[in-house]
């Protein structure tokens, strides 16, 4: 708005012929309009002078509560805090959260809801606030009191709606409500994630919110590391000095096994991604250590971003009187990401669509580009090289130095490109990504939609290109309901494929055990393949020949 127009308000600029004065005194009642007047002036003022937004603002009006407050859609908006059940439903309306189970709490309208309804630690709050968390998302108005509750949980929300801190704020503050008998009491807080660097970013997340608690040493948390683990196993330090440990399942389990960590005292457990390590694969790991965590008092909460049934059905029948919590749909992708299907006709059609995106300007970095197998990500790497794009690629058997060095290269804007395997498609938080490309269709929706979850995350737009042949006929399927489901009016795919028929359970095992056998990526005519190669042997035959020669002198 214009600041002119603003400090104008209520002024005439016009000029009067005559001027009549009226010396009478004003009445209560015009005393307190123009009162209000002159505060809401002020207040649009310095609200639309905040460039940087370094104030709250809150207007006098915003302090009556016989105010109705509006949404968009007309609903009325419930007070920053819950005091009862009629402002949770309207809560949970806006929120699009569906909560089951039963004696329910209420949900947090407010991070400060959390001082009113319990003893909160003002610290931790304090933390929040400067790591700038100003207010709760959906899933954490929820997860939260129900954690500080007591009550385990089985949460789905969308991909970078904050699961994390919403499992990480009432974790520390169940840690410091339940203080250590001594200093070597054990580990009371368990975070076990699938992947290291899903289990390195939620660590990283815990050190910033609970850093004034590290500082005073009221709390010891770790990340079991290679490094830790050696440690450990050599009895260099003890895992008894640490109340919250965050871990794979692999290497958690030798190192339990090998009788270094006990995790018999652990009273909070969260499983973060909980349909991947409750999936084939994972499972056995994540019973071993369940088995483990024998404390009766054990409290437990599972997240993720997609939760199919059957893995439900396994979450509950390990808890008790769980309450369920879900925001929008159990399989649907952020409203924020923009998804399309593209069908390019074979796999030369791929490599042409990408260069077509380049051409028309629609290849905005940072961009992750997802294949499903090693091989193809080597070779994807090295044909985008050829195009001389700022590109770098991530997969299983680089080591995890490479790895993190990568993945920081790529968040400080060295890389622009991103080639990956399924490796990073969970969790790892990638602020600013414009662009996620499948270039092979995943397996599952729910592999998709953490696919494309890289982008679009904590409110900003994103968008999500799926490239898909005639050998993904059944596995596009899955894909299209997901994007079916999806808010995001923006979400294009062919007219065609609304008559496509719903996979039946057989389909649906066929495509997750047995990858699309694909062609070789590559645009190089064959010819020139055969030429490279010829010179690749003749130069590999010299340089043999000559160490043969050198030899022979010797």
């Amino acid at each position: 708005m214009d600041i002119f127009r603003i400090l104008s308000r209520g002024a005439s600029l016009k000029k009067s012929k005559s001027v009549t004065t009226d010396y009478s005194l004003p009445s209560d009642t015009q005393v307190s309009s123009q009162k209000k007047k002159e505060e809401s002036i002020k207040h649009q003022v310095d609200k639309e002078t905040d460039f940087f937004h370094t104030k709250s603002h809150h207007s006098s009006e915003a302090k009556d509560d016989k105010i109705d407050r509006e949404v968009a859609e007309g609903d009325k908006i419930p007070p920053p805090q819950i005091s009862n059940q009629d402002e949770a439903a309207l809560l949970r309306k806006a929120n699009k959260s569906k909560v089951t189970g039963l004696d329910i709490p209420l949900p947090i309208g407010s991070f400060q809801d959390l001082t009113s309804r319990f003893q909160f630690e003002k610290k931790l709050l304090s933390n929040l606030i400067e790591a700038e968390f100003v207010e709760p998302t959906p899933i954490q108005c929820e997860s939260i009191p129900i954690a500080l509750n007591n009550r385990d949980l089985i949460a789905c929300a969308p991909t970078g709606s904050g699961k994390t801190l919403a499992f990480l704020i009432p974790l520390i503050q169940a840690v410091l409500d339940s203080p250590k008998p001594s200093k070597l009491h054990g580990i009371r807080g368990l975070i076990i994630s699938p992947t290291n660097e899903l289990a390195t970013q939620i660590f990283q997340n815990l050190e910033v919110i609970s850093r004034s608690f590290l500082s005073s040493k009221k709390l010891n948390i770790a990340i079991l590391s290679k490094q830790l683990a050696n440690k450990l196993n050599n009895n260099i330090i003890n895992s008894s000095k640490y109340d919250i440990i965050v871990s794979t399942p692999l290497r958690l389990i030798d190192i339990v096994k090998a009788g270094k960590i006990d995790l018999s005292k652990v009273e909070q457990l969260v499983i973060d991604e909980a349909d991947k390590l409750f999936d084939h694969g994972f499972v056995e790991q994540t019973d071993d250590i369940l088995s483990h965590c024998t404390n009766n008092s054990i409290r437990k909460s599972m997240f993720s971003a997609t939760i199919p049934s059957s893995v439900e059905e396994m979450a509950q029948s390990i808890m008790r009187d769980p309450i369920r919590v879900i925001i929008g749909h159990k399989e649907a992708a952020n409203n924020t990401i923009e998804q399309k299907l593209v069908f390019t006709g074979n796999e030369e059609g791929k490599l042409l669509a990408i260069r077509q995106m380049i051409s028309d300007s629609e290849f905005k970095p940072p961009i992750i580009i997802f294949l499903q197998s090693i091989t193809r990500a080597k070779a994807l790497f090295h044909e985008l090289l050829y195009d001389k794009l700022n590109v770098d690629v991530i997969h299983a058997e680089r080591t995890p130095k490479q790895r993190d060095e990568v993945i920081k290269r790529f968040k400080k804007g060295d890389v622009w490109v991103l080639i990956t395997t399924d490796v990073l498609a969970r969790g790892v938080d990638f602020k600013g990504v414009n662009l996620v490309i499948n270039y092979d269709v995943p397996q599952s929706a729910q592999a998709y939609v953490h696919r494309i979850g890289r982008t679009g995350r904590g409110g900003k737009v994103g968008k999500a290109v799926t490239f898909f042949t005639k050998e993904d006929s059944l596995a596009v399927k899955p894909i299209l309901n997901v994007i079916k489901q999806s808010d995001n009016s923006n979400s294009t795919y062919s007219a065609w494929m609304e008559d496509l028929d719903k996979l039946t359970k057989n389909e649906k095992q066929k495509i997750k055990q047995h990858s699309v056998k694909r062609k070789q990526i590559s645009t190089v005519p064959k010819v020139v393949k055969q030429k490279r190669k010829r010179r690749e042997d003749m130069i590999e035959g010299s340089k043999r020949r000559k160490e043969e020669e050198a030899k022979a002198e010797s």
